[in-house]
């Protein structure tokens, strides 16, 4: 018996994409009615690929295009208030820019999507990447997404729509990914039918009394407490329905959208986190987006030379996956985080999350590949050679430290 999952897998088509091309792919896939475009490298080829897809008759959508990325998010947020979803894509200095009304986007409750293609923070000025540029919207109560490979944006912007959008969530999402390293790099891309795409992701139904088309702004800005005594109404018990939406119910909805997606397509991550030969590893890597990668390879190299060594790869950063973390490398002897950002976030996260383990392992952190800064295979068993002199002379490696050399495989010549 042919099913209808049987036959959208028989639709599929693998196409050869760079990770913009991706998003873009799945903007248009996912319906977006408005493209909110102002240009900043290496994101702009998002919003360009979609401008074609309008001008070519590919997409029915409108393309807003305005003088800087505060207004662009503005009229990303007002698109999304009447019902439309919307599209937008920048990163680093744009997304500084912009932060008021980022900001905004959380606590007013609108499921805006901002695709990112990492960019160094300036100065100096720098067009290769880290992730600092969307971690510094850690405390936003932003739902944030670090995807690795032109596929796993692809089928993460779908993700994120779904996720955002529920009517138990309600708020906002990054999905990120190394500028240049994946935005420019081609990769196989799966791509699925529109019908399939529909059939993963509703049209976007607002909340009953958040069409801003019908919203009384008078009645809402009008009947402020006189004399400014006292808190503005509900305002704590509304930031806390905010962070439940986002610590309880949106990790439910990441993990459900993950099965839904294995379901109609046949393909997922894992939802939260995903693991690579980690339910035995004395040590565990942590890592995001593209240094997983490295991260996997130089697992399977150190395992043939005797180290029993897993990856733990951070799919997404917020909600954190407190839990899932526990779970994957609560039984090692030693945790390593694989930082990409100057303020070593996944060493605190990961020391924060197993800190109450009853036997918890040692945490060592290890920032690398700032500012595009080449991390190899070889760099990384180094990185796994002091975690396992770790594990019987804990006090012989610092607990934590940047590293800047590059070790090339000619090095071992």
């Amino acid at each position: 018996m042919t099913t209808a999952t049987d036959r959208f897998v028989r639709e599929h088509k693998t196409v050869i994409i760079t990770g913009n091309q991706a998003a873009a792919e799945a903007s248009r896939l996912a319906r977006v009615g408005v493209v909110c475009f102002f240009p900043i490298g290496p994101s702009d080829e998002v919003g360009e690929h979609l401008v074609r897809m309008v001008n070519r008759g590919q997409l029915d959508a409108k393309i807003i295009d305005l003088e800087n990325e505060r207004s662009v998010v503005n009229a990303q947020i007002t698109a999304t208030q009447c019902g439309v979803r919307a599209s937008f894509s920048t990163n680093s200095e744009g997304l500084v820019f912009a932060y008021q009304p980022l900001f905004w986007s959380a606590y007013a409750r609108v499921p805006i999507v901002v695709t990112v293609a990492h960019r160094a923070m300036e100065p100096p000025t720098i067009i290769v990447p880290d992730d600092h540029d969307t971690i510094i919207y850690r405390d936003t109560h932003w739902l944030q997404f670090y995807c690795e490979n032109p596929q796993e944006v692809f089928d993460t912007v779908l993700q994120a729509y779904w996720v955002a959008e529920r009517h138990d969530v309600m708020l906002p999402a990054f999905v990120t990914w190394p500028g240049w390293e994946v935005s420019h790099s081609t990769a196989p891309v799966e791509m699925p039918s529109q019908e399939a795409v529909d059939a993963f992701l509703p049209p976007y139904q607002l909340l009953p009394g958040q069409d801003l088309l019908t919203t009384d702004l008078a009645e809402i800005y009008g009947n402020r407490p006189a004399g400014g005594a006292g808190d503005e109404p509900r305002y704590m018990e509304g930031r806390y329905q905010i962070d439940r939406a986002l610590n309880v119910n949106a990790k439910n909805a990441i993990e459900e959208a993950h099965r839904e997606y294995l379901r109609v397509f046949g393909r997922g991550y894992g939802g939260l986190v995903e693991t690579y030969r980690a339910e035995d590893a004395d040590i565990v890597l942590v890592a995001m987006e593209n240094i997983a990668t490295v991260a996997r390879e130089a697992a399977d190299q150190m395992r043939a030379r005797g180290f029993r060594v897993g990856v733990l790869k951070v799919r997404v950063l917020r909600p954190f996956p407190t839990e899932a973390v526990r779970q994957a490398a609560g039984g090692a002897r030693v945790v390593m985080t694989l930082d990409r950002n100057p303020v070593e976030l996944l060493y605190h996260e990961l020391r924060s999350a197993l800190y109450d383990e009853p036997d918890r392992p040692l945490m060592l952190g290890r920032t690398v590949a700032l500012g595009g800064r080449d991390f190899t295979v070889r760099d990384c068993n180094e990185l796994v050679e002091e975690a396992a002199v770790a594990i019987s002379a804990p006090d012989a490696v610092p607990v934590t430290s940047w590293r800047f050399k590059v070790a090339k495989e000619e090095d071992d010549r």
